[in-house]
């Protein structure tokens, strides 16, 4: 089974809850690296709110 993305968004923190109800999403898959933390493994600024 292969798993391709349906949507891309600019960054994480345009992921709102409405957008998750109107595309029936119960859950999602992120590539944690370079996404949410970079490369020396500091979580950056913008990712703090969504963990």
């Amino acid at each position: 089974m292969l798993i391709y993305p349906n949507a891309y968004l600019e960054n994480v923190t345009k992921i709102t809850i409405e957008f998750l109800k109107k595309n029936n999403l119960k859950g999602i898959i992120l590539d944690i690296d370079n996404t949410l933390i970079d490369f020396d493994k500091v979580l950056l600024p913008r990712s703090k709110g969504l963990v």
